[in-house]
């Protein structure tokens, strides 16, 4: 998934044509889900992500602006209506994953793009297991975006018909 987030992300970003730093952008989306993973905490995981992110920047060195923008994008991520405005990192970030979860934006990429990123990072169950994890997050988090997302967003109805197969 991760993969899929930055490429997807990537490959909208060349069709509206928005300027971002790569590098940062991958970053992000290798950090950007790290907090669904174990153990549970009353934290959101985009919170718990971006901790991750800041550990990981302070590690490498990389700068204090870089290091506020990546951390802001991986919070922000899973926030509905995030345009370019906000941030480029943030906005393909964005895109990428909800593109990868639920096809948002898939009708902007060529077919064959999207059949080639699926062919090269390959989904593998991808539907049943993120809609476990996301279910764990909601349920642990009750104030959270996961369950925010189920509930008003209909996400589990999302990631079910998103037009990839697993």
């Amino acid at each position: 998934m991760l993969e899929r987030t930055y490429a997807f992300g990537m490959a909208v970003g060349a069709v509206e044509n928005v300027d971002v730093d790569s590098e940062l952008l991958f970053a992000a989306a290798m950090l950007h889900d790290i907090g669904l993973a174990g153990p549970r905490r009353q934290v959101d995981f985009t919170l718990a992500s971006a901790r991750v992110a800041r550990d990981v920047a302070e590690e490498v060195g990389l700068s204090t602006a870089a290091t506020e923008t990546m951390r802001t994008a991986i919070t922000m991520h899973h926030t509905p209506g995030l345009t370019v405005d906000d941030g480029p990192v943030g906005y393909l970030l964005s895109t990428g994953a909800g593109l990868d979860v639920a096809g948002l934006k898939s009708w902007k990429l060529p077919p064959q793009v999207l059949a080639t990123t699926v062919r090269e990072t390959p989904r593998l169950g991808f539907k049943r297991e993120f809609t476990e994890l996301w279910r764990a997050e909601a349920t642990a988090v009750p104030a959270g975006r996961a369950q925010l997302l189920r509930r008003y967003g209909a996400l589990d109805l999302a990631i079910k018909l998103a037009p990839f197969r697993d």
